[in-house]
Parts: structure tokens; sequence; C-alpha cells
């Protein structure tokens, strides 16, 4: 590549960092990422994949920890499906679940005081 060439590859590459395409980060395979899903996508891969509902594994654990159920959402990590939950126990503090969507296994829980 001639002098010509390295300027106009050095032109565009200042053009991308200016415009912010050089900054975006480069795709990360599907299969290495965390992917979380909304409400549409997870009625989806709940029928597509025979995971278990949500709801039936939000209130188990709310029955389990004593708490009130506030959230689940359906996460993808790796290659396993999973719902991220949080449960209010009484005494204020929060209770964050990790399920597995398929088993609706317990893969970890820790509890943190709500501030």
């Amino acid at each position: 590549m001639g002098q010509s060439g390295t300027m106009y590859s050095l032109f565009f590459l200042a053009a991308l960092t200016a415009s912010g395409l050089a900054a975006a980060p480069l795709p990360v395979s599907e299969s290495a990422a965390r992917l979380c899903y909304n409400r549409v996508e997870t009625r989806e891969k709940v029928a597509a994949h025979g995971l278990r509902e949500s709801l039936v594994l939000l209130r188990e654990a709310s029955s389990e920890f004593g708490a009130d159920p506030l959230n689940a959402r359906l996460c993808r990590n790796r290659d396993q499906f999973v719902y991220e939950m949080s449960l209010l126990r009484r005494d204020g503090r929060v209770v964050r679940l990790v399920v597995d969507a398929a088993s609706g296994a317990r893969l970890s829980a820790r509890q943190a005081r709500e501030r």
C-alpha cells in the first residue's frame, strides 16, 4: 500500500472514530454473552424451548423465602436459560435468585439490605 493508501486508511479511521462507530464494541458471540429478554421474547423462548413459567417459579421461591415477589426476567447465560429473580423479605432484605429456567433448580441466591 502506497503513501496515498496509508493516508486514506488514516483518514477513514479518523472519520470512524469521530462518528463513534470505531468505539462501538465488537459483537460477542451469542453463546458467550449474557443476554436478557423482554416479555414478548420471554414468551417466545418459553414456548420454543419448553421452559418453566416464571410466575410459577417466582411463587415457589416466594413461599420458600417468606418474601414478596418483585420481578423475574429470563436471561441466557452461555447456553443455559435462567431466571434472575428478586424477592423482598419482610425484614427489608432483597433476595436475588438465579434459577434454571428448564428445571426450576436454584443456581444461586444472595441477600442484600435495601437502602
